[in-house]
C-alpha cells in the first residue's frame, strides 16, 4: 500500500527553512562579546558563507573590534534575514548562536575556497590580516513572521539541507506568473481550497508545494499554500508536477 499523501511533507520544517536562509543571503549582523565596553553585546555587519553543516564561515581582519572580542570571548551569534520586501517583520529571520574559532591550516584553505566562492569580488581575502572563522551552531533561533518561530536543535539544523530549488525560484516564479496565470487560477480553485478565485499571483516555491496569492470578488485577496504531493528537487520535476495539477484542475474535455 501506497504512504497517504497528508503523512508526506508538505512544506519545510523550520531547520530546512534556516539552511535555506543562510544559503540565501551573503551577508548578516555578527554579535560579540565587547572587550570595551566588558561585556556589552557588540553588532557588526559581515558577509558571509556556509559549510556543508551549515556552519557560517566568515573572513575577519584582525584588526576588526569584533575580531578582538572573539580573541577574548568565542561566543557569538549571526543573525540572517530575508531581503524580502513589506514589513521587516513579517521575514523570515533566523539567528545562528555558538561558538566562533579561527581556523588553521587545511580547515583555513577549504574555508577560504568556499568563501571566494560565494564572494568572488573580495579581494581582502587576500590580505595578510584577514583570517578565516567559523561559527560551531549550538542552537538557532528561527522566526517566519508574525506568530511562527521556534528553537531549533543543532543536530536538527546540521541535518537539514538547504532547499534544492532556492537557485531557481525566482525563475520558476516569474514563469509561472507570465505565462501560466490562468493554470495557476484553476489549481488555486480546485487544490487550494479558493473556489472563488478571480486571479492568482505565486509568490513562493520549495521542494514540498508552492504559496499563492488569490484575488476574488470584490478584490478580496487570501493566501494558500498548495502542496505538490510528492518531493521537487529539480525544475523538471516541479514543471511536471504543476502539469499534472493542472490538468486535475482543468481536465480536457471529451
Amino acid at each position: 500500500m501506497s504512504e497517504p499523501t497528508q503523512s508526506r511533507p508538505t512544506e519545510p520544517d523550520d531547520a530546512e527553512r534556516a539552511r535555506t536562509l543562510l544559503a540565501a543571503t551573503s551577508s548578516a549582523l555578527l554579535s560579540t562579546i565587547a572587550l570595551d565596553p566588558p561585556g556589552t553585546p557588540f553588532g557588526s555587519v559581515v558577509a558571509h558563507a556556509g559549510d556543508d553543516a551549515g556552519r557560517p564561515l566568515l573572513c575577519l581582519s584582525d584588526l576588526a573590534e569584533h575580531s578582538r572580542n572573539l580573541a577574548a570571548d568565542g561566543r557569538a551569534s549571526l543573525l540572517v534575514t530575508d531581503v524580502g520586501v513589506g514589513d521587516p517583520l513579517d521575514r523570515a529571520r533566523a539567528t545562528l548562536l555558538g561558538v566562533v574559532t579561527r581556523l588553521d591550516g587545511a580547515a583555513a584553505a577549504a574555508a577560504l575556497e568556499r568563501y571566494r566562492a560565494a564572494h568572488p569580488h573580495a579581494g581582502f581575502t587576500g590580505f595578510h590580516d584577514f583570517r578565516m572563522y567559523r561559527l560551531d551552531v549550538t542552537a538557532v533561533r528561527f522566526v517566519g513572521g508574525f506568530a511562527r518561530m521556534s528553537w531549533v536543535d543543532a543536530a536538527a539544523y546540521a541535518a537539514a539541507r538547504p532547499d534544492p530549488l532556492l537557485a531557481h525560484r525566482d525563475g520558476i516564479l516569474d514563469h509561472m506568473n507570465s505565462d501560466h496565470a490562468d493554470a495557476l487560477v484553476d489549481i488555486s480553485r480546485v487544490l487550494g481550497g479558493q473556489p472563488d478565485a478571480e486571479s492568482a499571483l505565486m509568490t513562493g516555491v520549495d521542494r514540498y508545494g508552492f504559496d499563492v496569492h488569490v484575488t476574488g470578488p470584490g478584490g478580496a485577496g487570501a493566501t494558500a499554500r498548495i502542496p505538490f504531493g510528492a518531493t521537487a528537487d529539480t525544475p523538471g520535476e516541479v514543471r511536471d508536477a504543476l502539469v499534472r495539477m493542472a490538468r486535475h484542475a482543468r481536465p480536457v474535455e471529451e
